[in-house]
């Protein structure tokens, strides 16, 4: 079983063996607002959701006002098109971001941790520790590759994540594999701090299998947040004529 280091950071504690529920919407989607998100959120909370990965500084602060619940915020690039995310960073591409994110009121800024350069110069380790010095916050690392993984760890992130799996140029063949499993297992047997099972998780039994594993805790979006993605999947169930 994976070792785990001492945090200076409390709130990372209160993540281990949970489930951590995404609750975000895409611009123009019928639950994009901080109304409906919040609605997301305390639905999750009654379902046994023990904290919340929340996209966008008005989201964060709606949420917040309802809840004391450990919140992992993030923001998503206007600039950067859905058709650009393979390429291009857009996870609070900033250090700019991350401030306006720890000033809304959540506890865990999350970050893209991938090899791309951010758009404001700064490397991955500059960036976290200006999280860590100025902001006191911890850092969750999104990452799509063990590499990734192993250098976001080298740079200070207080956990990894593999949420980007599947969703990156060098990783996109892998989307049809489901969640990242193995990466999940691979840096555990690697690096002491919390690792975390995010993306393309379906089904029940990989939550189970994922903490088989050693993953510290396991998010959920699309699957319980996501209506019409839901929908999507039952509809596709029905036979051609």
């Amino acid at each position: 079983m994976q070792s785990i280091k001492s945090s200076t950071y409390s709130v990372i504690n209160t993540l281990k063996k949970i489930l951590i529920v995404s609750c975000q919407a895409s611009s123009g989607e019928p639950l994009d607002s901080p109304e409906h998100i919040k609605a997301l959120a305390l639905s999750a909370i009654m379902g046994g959701a023990k904290a919340l990965r929340l996209e966008g500084v008005e989201n964060i602060k709606s949420v917040r006002a309802a809840t004391h619940l450990p919140i992992i915020g993030l923001t998503k690039s206007k600039t950067v098109k859905e058709n650009e995310r393979l390429n291009k960073v857009y996870i609070t591409s900033s250090y700019a971001e991350a401030k306006s994110l720890a000033e809304a009121g959540c506890d865990i800024i999350a970050l893209d941790a991938t090899s791309r350069p951010r758009p404001d110069n700064l490397s991955l380790k500059e960036t976290i520790s200006r999280v860590h010095n100025e902001l006191i916050k911890p850092v969750w690392a999104d990452i799509s590759t063990f590499e990734e993984g192993m250098n976001a760890y080298s740079c200070g992130a207080d956990l990894v994540s593999t949420t980007l799996f599947g969703y990156t140029k060098e990783t996109e063949q892998m989307t049809s594999v489901g969640p990242g499993l193995d990466l999940l297992k691979k840096l555990v047997e690697h690096i002491d701090v919390p690792v975390i099972l995010e993306g393309r998780v379906w089904h029940p039994e990989e939550v189970k299998k994922a903490f088989r594993y050693g993953a510290f805790a396991v998010v959920v979006g699309s699957a319980i947040t996501r209506p019409q993605l839901i929908t999507e999947r039952f509809v596709r169930m029905i036979p051609n004529k």
